[in-house]
Protein backbone atom coordinates (compact mmCIF):
# COMPACT_ATOMS: atom_id res chain seq x y z
CA UNK A 1 0.00 0.00 0.00
CA UNK A 2 1.45 3.32 -1.09
CA UNK A 3 2.09 5.82 1.66
CA UNK A 4 1.60 9.56 1.20
CA UNK A 5 3.15 12.48 2.95
CA UNK A 6 0.92 15.00 4.68
CA UNK A 7 1.54 17.52 1.89
CA UNK A 8 0.62 14.95 -0.77
CA UNK A 9 -2.63 14.07 1.06
CA UNK A 10 -3.58 17.76 1.30
CA UNK A 11 -2.95 18.15 -2.45
CA UNK A 12 -5.09 15.10 -3.24
CA UNK A 13 -7.93 16.26 -0.99
CA UNK A 14 -7.77 19.75 -2.54
CA UNK A 15 -7.82 18.22 -6.01
CA UNK A 16 -10.80 16.04 -5.16
CA UNK A 17 -12.68 19.03 -3.75
CA UNK A 18 -12.05 20.96 -6.98
CA UNK A 19 -13.21 18.00 -9.04
CA UNK A 20 -16.34 17.57 -6.93
CA UNK A 21 -17.07 21.27 -7.22
CA UNK A 22 -16.72 21.21 -11.01
CA UNK A 23 -18.83 18.06 -11.30
CA UNK A 24 -21.55 19.65 -9.16
CA UNK A 25 -21.50 22.82 -11.29
CA UNK A 26 -21.73 20.71 -14.47
CA UNK A 27 -24.67 18.78 -13.01
CA UNK A 28 -26.42 22.00 -11.97
CA UNK A 29 -25.92 23.57 -15.41
CA UNK A 30 -27.39 20.48 -17.06
CA UNK A 31 -30.38 20.58 -14.71
CA UNK A 32 -30.82 24.30 -15.38
CA UNK A 33 -31.08 23.63 -19.12
CA UNK A 34 -33.86 21.13 -18.39
CA UNK A 35 -35.68 23.34 -15.89
CA UNK A 36 -37.99 25.17 -18.30
CA UNK A 37 -39.18 21.90 -19.75
CA UNK A 38 -39.61 19.76 -16.66
CA UNK A 39 -39.82 22.24 -13.76
CA UNK A 40 -36.90 20.27 -12.36
CA UNK A 41 -35.19 22.29 -9.62
CA UNK A 42 -32.33 19.85 -9.49
CA UNK A 43 -30.91 17.32 -7.11
CA UNK A 44 -30.04 17.86 -3.48
CA UNK A 45 -27.62 16.05 -1.19
CA UNK A 46 -27.89 15.95 2.58
CA UNK A 47 -24.96 14.98 4.80
CA UNK A 48 -26.97 13.80 7.78
CA UNK A 49 -24.02 13.68 10.17
CA UNK A 50 -23.12 17.33 9.51
CA UNK A 51 -26.69 18.50 8.79
CA UNK A 52 -25.47 20.23 5.63
CA UNK A 53 -27.45 20.34 2.41
CA UNK A 54 -25.91 20.77 -1.02
CA UNK A 55 -28.43 21.67 -3.70
CA UNK A 56 -28.94 23.23 -7.09
CA UNK A 57 -29.39 27.02 -6.64
CA UNK A 58 -32.62 26.70 -8.62
CA UNK A 59 -34.28 25.24 -5.53
CA UNK A 60 -33.66 28.49 -3.62
CA UNK A 61 -34.05 30.83 -6.61
CA UNK A 62 -37.55 29.50 -7.27
CA UNK A 63 -38.63 30.90 -3.90
CA UNK A 64 -36.73 34.16 -4.30
CA UNK A 65 -33.40 33.46 -2.55
CA UNK A 66 -30.17 34.31 -4.36
CA UNK A 67 -26.78 32.91 -3.42
CA UNK A 68 -25.96 35.95 -1.30
CA UNK A 69 -29.16 35.40 0.72
CA UNK A 70 -28.06 31.95 1.85
CA UNK A 71 -25.79 31.02 4.75
CA UNK A 72 -22.40 29.60 3.83
CA UNK A 73 -23.50 26.17 5.03
CA UNK A 74 -27.20 25.58 4.47
CA UNK A 75 -28.80 23.38 7.15
CA UNK A 76 -31.64 20.98 6.46
CA UNK A 77 -34.19 23.15 8.30
CA UNK A 78 -33.56 26.17 6.02
CA UNK A 79 -36.19 24.73 3.67
CA UNK A 80 -38.35 22.72 6.07
CA UNK A 81 -38.99 25.81 8.22
CA UNK A 82 -40.65 27.39 5.18
CA UNK A 83 -43.15 24.57 4.59
CA UNK A 84 -46.79 25.57 5.03
CA UNK A 85 -48.03 24.77 8.58
CA UNK A 86 -50.90 22.69 7.18
CA UNK A 87 -48.47 20.51 5.21
CA UNK A 88 -45.49 20.32 7.53
CA UNK A 89 -46.58 17.57 9.93
CA UNK A 90 -47.32 15.14 7.11
CA UNK A 91 -44.04 15.93 5.30
CA UNK A 92 -41.95 15.58 8.45
CA UNK A 93 -43.66 12.32 9.35
CA UNK A 94 -42.82 10.85 5.94
CA UNK A 95 -39.20 11.92 6.33
CA UNK A 96 -39.04 10.49 9.84
CA UNK A 97 -40.56 7.20 8.72
CA UNK A 98 -37.96 6.90 5.98
CA UNK A 99 -35.03 7.88 8.19
CA UNK A 100 -36.08 5.11 10.60
CA UNK A 101 -36.26 2.68 7.68
CA UNK A 102 -40.03 2.15 7.88
CA UNK A 103 -40.59 3.17 4.25
CA UNK A 104 -38.16 2.81 1.31
CA UNK A 105 -38.22 6.51 0.31
CA UNK A 106 -40.41 9.58 0.50
CA UNK A 107 -42.39 11.18 -2.26
CA UNK A 108 -44.43 14.16 -1.17
CA UNK A 109 -45.69 17.54 -2.25
CA UNK A 110 -46.02 20.62 -0.10
CA UNK A 111 -46.46 24.37 -0.15
CA UNK A 112 -43.33 26.35 0.60
CA UNK A 113 -43.20 30.07 1.35
CA UNK A 114 -41.20 32.29 -0.96
CA UNK A 115 -39.16 35.25 0.21
CA UNK A 116 -41.94 37.66 -0.84
CA UNK A 117 -44.52 35.80 1.27
CA UNK A 118 -46.21 33.99 -1.61
CA UNK A 119 -46.55 30.21 -1.74
CA UNK A 120 -45.03 27.77 -4.21
CA UNK A 121 -45.83 24.08 -4.57
CA UNK A 122 -42.90 21.65 -4.54
CA UNK A 123 -42.79 17.92 -5.17
CA UNK A 124 -39.90 16.29 -3.33
CA UNK A 125 -38.39 12.83 -3.67
CA UNK A 126 -35.76 11.71 -1.14
CA UNK A 127 -33.89 8.60 -0.08
CA UNK A 128 -31.10 7.52 2.28
CA UNK A 129 -28.17 6.29 0.20
CA UNK A 130 -25.86 5.32 3.05
CA UNK A 131 -26.43 4.06 6.58
CA UNK A 132 -24.02 3.01 9.33
CA UNK A 133 -23.77 -0.52 10.72
CA UNK A 134 -26.66 0.19 13.11
CA UNK A 135 -28.86 1.43 10.25
CA UNK A 136 -28.67 5.12 11.16
CA UNK A 137 -28.70 7.45 8.13
CA UNK A 138 -25.41 8.98 7.02
CA UNK A 139 -26.20 10.47 3.62
CA UNK A 140 -29.31 11.22 1.57
CA UNK A 141 -30.06 12.45 -1.91
CA UNK A 142 -33.17 13.51 -3.73
CA UNK A 143 -34.70 15.70 -6.37
CA UNK A 144 -37.29 18.49 -6.20
CA UNK A 145 -39.72 19.92 -8.74
CA UNK A 146 -41.62 23.20 -8.80
CA UNK A 147 -45.20 22.13 -9.62
CA UNK A 148 -46.85 25.45 -8.76
CA UNK A 149 -48.17 26.09 -12.25
CA UNK A 150 -49.26 22.49 -12.66
CA UNK A 151 -51.22 22.65 -9.39
CA UNK A 152 -52.82 25.98 -10.32
CA UNK A 153 -53.94 24.60 -13.67
CA UNK A 154 -55.24 21.43 -12.00
CA UNK A 155 -57.21 23.44 -9.43
CA UNK A 156 -58.64 25.68 -12.14
CA UNK A 157 -59.68 22.64 -14.16
CA UNK A 158 -61.28 21.04 -11.11
CA UNK A 159 -63.17 24.27 -10.37
CA UNK A 160 -64.42 24.47 -13.96
CA UNK A 161 -65.46 20.82 -13.87
CA UNK A 162 -67.26 21.34 -10.57
CA UNK A 163 -69.02 24.41 -11.96
CA UNK A 164 -70.04 22.48 -15.06
CA UNK A 165 -71.27 19.60 -12.90
CA UNK A 166 -73.31 22.01 -10.79
CA UNK A 167 -74.80 23.63 -13.88
CA UNK A 168 -75.80 20.23 -15.24
CA UNK A 169 -77.73 19.58 -12.02
CA UNK A 170 -79.64 22.87 -12.12
CA UNK A 171 -83.07 23.54 -13.54
CA UNK A 172 -82.41 26.52 -15.80
CA UNK A 173 -85.74 28.18 -15.03
CA UNK A 174 -85.82 27.98 -11.23
CA UNK A 175 -82.10 27.48 -10.42
CA UNK A 176 -83.12 24.61 -8.12
CA UNK A 177 -82.07 21.03 -8.83
CA UNK A 178 -83.50 19.55 -12.02
CA UNK A 179 -85.56 16.36 -12.02
CA UNK A 180 -82.63 14.00 -12.48
CA UNK A 181 -80.49 15.62 -9.80
CA UNK A 182 -83.23 15.87 -7.17
CA UNK A 183 -84.25 12.25 -7.83
CA UNK A 184 -80.65 11.17 -7.23
CA UNK A 185 -80.62 13.21 -4.01
CA UNK A 186 -83.88 11.56 -2.91
CA UNK A 187 -82.30 8.12 -3.36
CA UNK A 188 -79.15 9.22 -1.53
CA UNK A 189 -81.08 10.67 1.40
CA UNK A 190 -83.31 7.62 1.60
CA UNK A 191 -80.26 5.35 1.84
CA UNK A 192 -78.76 7.55 4.56
CA UNK A 193 -82.06 7.49 6.43
CA UNK A 194 -82.02 3.69 6.40
CA UNK A 195 -78.34 3.33 7.20
CA UNK A 196 -78.18 5.77 10.11
CA UNK A 197 -81.80 5.51 11.23
CA UNK A 198 -82.43 9.24 10.69
CA UNK A 199 -85.83 10.78 10.01
CA UNK A 200 -86.38 12.00 6.45
CA UNK A 201 -89.31 14.23 5.62
CA UNK A 202 -90.31 14.82 2.03
CA UNK A 203 -92.40 17.73 0.73
CA UNK A 204 -94.10 17.69 -2.65
CA UNK A 205 -95.50 21.05 -3.69
CA UNK A 206 -97.66 21.73 -6.75
CA UNK A 207 -98.75 25.10 -8.17
CA UNK A 208 -102.53 25.06 -8.33
CA UNK A 209 -104.16 25.56 -11.76
CA UNK A 210 -100.82 25.93 -13.52
CA UNK A 211 -102.12 24.51 -16.83
CA UNK A 212 -104.88 27.17 -16.77
CA UNK A 213 -102.28 29.92 -16.34
CA UNK A 214 -100.37 28.58 -19.34
CA UNK A 215 -103.54 28.63 -21.45
CA UNK A 216 -104.68 32.05 -20.26
CA UNK A 217 -101.42 33.99 -20.03
CA UNK A 218 -98.95 32.12 -22.23
CA UNK A 219 -95.56 30.55 -21.62
CA UNK A 220 -93.64 33.65 -20.51
CA UNK A 221 -95.92 34.69 -17.64
CA UNK A 222 -96.64 31.13 -16.52
CA UNK A 223 -92.91 30.34 -16.39
CA UNK A 224 -92.43 33.48 -14.33
CA UNK A 225 -94.71 31.86 -11.74
CA UNK A 226 -92.42 28.83 -11.65
CA UNK A 227 -89.33 31.00 -11.36
CA UNK A 228 -90.65 33.11 -8.49
CA UNK A 229 -91.99 30.05 -6.66
CA UNK A 230 -88.55 28.47 -6.97
CA UNK A 231 -87.01 31.61 -5.43
CA UNK A 232 -89.48 31.47 -2.53
CA UNK A 233 -88.57 27.84 -1.88
CA UNK A 234 -84.84 28.61 -2.06
CA UNK A 235 -85.15 31.40 0.52
CA UNK A 236 -87.18 29.16 2.82
CA UNK A 237 -84.72 26.25 2.84
CA UNK A 238 -81.34 27.99 2.69
CA UNK A 239 -80.87 28.45 6.46
CA UNK A 240 -81.10 24.70 7.08
CA UNK A 241 -79.34 23.57 3.89
CA UNK A 242 -82.28 21.48 2.78
CA UNK A 243 -82.44 20.34 -0.84
CA UNK A 244 -85.11 21.32 -3.35
CA UNK A 245 -85.69 20.65 -7.00
CA UNK A 246 -88.26 20.93 -9.76
CA UNK A 247 -89.60 17.41 -9.96
CA UNK A 248 -91.82 17.91 -12.97
CA UNK A 249 -93.47 20.85 -14.73
CA UNK A 250 -95.24 22.56 -11.81
CA UNK A 251 -94.28 20.17 -9.01
CA UNK A 252 -91.40 20.79 -6.62
CA UNK A 253 -89.70 18.32 -4.29
CA UNK A 254 -88.05 19.34 -1.01
CA UNK A 255 -85.89 16.96 1.03
CA UNK A 256 -85.49 17.60 4.75
CA UNK A 257 -82.84 15.28 6.14
CA UNK A 258 -82.92 14.50 9.87
CA UNK A 259 -86.21 16.40 10.14
CA UNK A 260 -89.50 15.34 11.72
CA UNK A 261 -92.86 15.95 10.04
CA UNK A 262 -93.76 18.69 12.52
CA UNK A 263 -90.78 20.81 11.44
CA UNK A 264 -91.55 20.01 7.81
CA UNK A 265 -95.10 21.30 8.28
CA UNK A 266 -93.84 24.66 9.58
CA UNK A 267 -91.58 25.04 6.53
CA UNK A 268 -94.31 23.95 4.12
CA UNK A 269 -96.83 26.38 5.59
CA UNK A 270 -94.31 29.24 5.38
CA UNK A 271 -93.85 28.54 1.67
CA UNK A 272 -97.58 28.15 1.06
CA UNK A 273 -98.39 31.44 2.81
CA UNK A 274 -95.57 33.32 1.06
CA UNK A 275 -96.71 32.16 -2.37
CA UNK A 276 -100.29 33.19 -1.58
CA UNK A 277 -99.17 36.68 -0.52
CA UNK A 278 -96.81 37.25 -3.46
CA UNK A 279 -97.91 39.50 -6.30
CA UNK A 280 -97.12 37.63 -9.51
CA UNK A 281 -97.27 39.09 -13.03
CA UNK A 282 -100.65 37.52 -13.63
CA UNK A 283 -103.98 39.06 -12.58
CA UNK A 284 -104.76 36.18 -10.21
CA UNK A 285 -103.74 34.95 -6.78
CA UNK A 286 -101.37 31.99 -7.07
CA UNK A 287 -101.58 29.18 -4.54
CA UNK A 288 -99.93 25.84 -3.96
CA UNK A 289 -100.99 22.43 -2.71
CA UNK A 290 -98.54 20.63 -0.44
CA UNK A 291 -98.14 17.03 0.69
CA UNK A 292 -95.74 16.13 3.50
CA UNK A 293 -94.64 12.56 4.01
CA UNK A 294 -92.15 10.89 6.30
CA UNK A 295 -89.99 8.38 4.48
CA UNK A 296 -90.90 4.86 5.58
CA UNK A 297 -87.80 2.66 5.68
CA UNK A 298 -89.92 -0.41 4.93
CA UNK A 299 -91.12 0.99 1.60
CA UNK A 300 -89.44 1.94 -1.66
CA UNK A 301 -88.97 5.40 -3.11
CA UNK A 302 -91.39 4.52 -5.90
CA UNK A 303 -94.07 3.66 -3.36
CA UNK A 304 -93.41 6.99 -1.61
CA UNK A 305 -93.74 8.97 -4.85
CA UNK A 306 -96.92 7.14 -5.90
CA UNK A 307 -98.47 7.74 -2.49
CA UNK A 308 -97.63 11.44 -2.51
CA UNK A 309 -98.81 11.89 -6.10
CA UNK A 310 -102.26 10.56 -5.19
CA UNK A 311 -102.42 12.90 -2.21
CA UNK A 312 -101.50 15.86 -4.45
CA UNK A 313 -104.34 15.00 -6.80
CA UNK A 314 -106.71 14.91 -3.82
CA UNK A 315 -105.47 18.30 -2.57
CA UNK A 316 -105.98 19.90 -5.97
CA UNK A 317 -109.46 18.42 -6.34
CA UNK A 318 -110.36 19.82 -2.93
CA UNK A 319 -109.59 23.36 -4.08
CA UNK A 320 -105.85 23.60 -3.55
CA UNK A 321 -104.03 25.99 -1.18
CA UNK A 322 -103.74 23.34 1.50
CA UNK A 323 -101.30 21.02 3.21
CA UNK A 324 -101.88 17.29 3.55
Amino acid sequence: MQEYTKEELILQITSLKRLNKELLIALQETERLEFEWTQNLGQWFWDFTLNEVTFNPLKAEAIGYLKEDLPEKVPYHFFTDKIHPDDKDEVMQLMTDHLKGDIPAWNTKYRIQAKDGSWKMYRDFGKVTERDEQGAPLFLKGIVFDITQEEQERNQLMARNQNLSNQMKKDTLTSLYNRTAVTVELAKHANQSKKYDLPLSVIFLKIDKYSEYEELFGVVLSEEILKVTGQIIQVAIQKNNHIAGRYRESVFLILLNDTQKEEAYILADTIRQTVLETLFDVPKHVSVSVVISKFNKEKTILELVNHVSKKLVTAVKNGGNQII
